[in-house]
């Protein structure tokens, strides 16, 4: 005589045991693949939110960067000079030795007058902080790196600072840093260290004065 029944199909069965050796035949299987399809619609419910809001933040960010940012010009919409001077604890590292010389299309150094003391620029827009990064180098307002094993960086002592000399204008500290873009015949001077006024005179009267004679331009200014 049947006594008991399935809750999921009706089907009735004489005992429990029976009932229980069906449902875990014949409906175990079934809802473990009703969940894995819950699974499957939550997950997509899920990439369909967060695929638009990844969308919508990358074109936000585009839209941003284009606005704020000056894009780098073509290779040759430019060819200017400057002159610079790098002191780290007093001790001056430029001229640069002839291992980083065009290190970069772009903007580099190399040899001829000031050689390894004037930056060669060769498109527009370009930021100091492509050309030290093309040496392997860094430069921030915080620290500037040599390499992985040579740091220097403001330490509530020392400080890193950076001076630039506009053609027939004056010194003046420049915060840009990284992000400065030169003029032609800028002079500049990055130094580090726990200077009085009077030593970083001092350097920047060390900054060479070539980027004339690269832009053929040493007749006709006197700075």
């Amino acid at each position: 005589m049947e006594k008991v029944s399935c809750d999921i199909c009706n089907r009735k069965f004489k005992t429990n045991e029976a009932l229980k050796q069906h449902k875990n035949d014949a409906h175990k299987q079934a809802s473990a693949v009703s969940q894995v399809e819950k699974k499957k619609i939550s997950k997509g419910k899920l990439f369909a939110i967060v695929i638009p809001i990844v969308i919508f933040g990358l074109i936000g960010y585009a839209i941003y960067w284009a606005l704020t940012t000056e894009s780098i010009g073509t290779l040759g919409s430019t060819h200017i000079h400057a002159d610079f001077a790098i002191f780290l604890n007093g001790k001056k590292i430029t001229p640069l030795p002839e291992q980083y010389y065009v290190a970069s299309p772009y903007i580099h150094v190399e040899a001829g007058p000031g050689a390894g003391s004037v930056i060669h620029m060769h498109a527009t827009n370009v930021p100091l902080k492509m050309f030290f990064n093309s040496l392997g180098m860094k430069l921030t307002s915080k620290c500037f790196e040599i390499n992985k094993d040579n740091k220097y960086c403001n330490d509530g002592v020392n400080t890193l600072k950076m001076f630039v000399k506009h053609v027939n204008g004056t010194w003046e500290q420049n915060f840009e840093y990284e992000k400065y873009v030169f003029k032609d015949l800028d002079k500049i001077l990055i130094t580090y260290g726990n200077e009085t006024d009077e030593e970083i005179q001092l350097q920047q009267n060390n900054v060479t004065d070539f980027a004339k004679d690269n832009s053929g331009r040493s007749m006709v200014l006197r700075r």
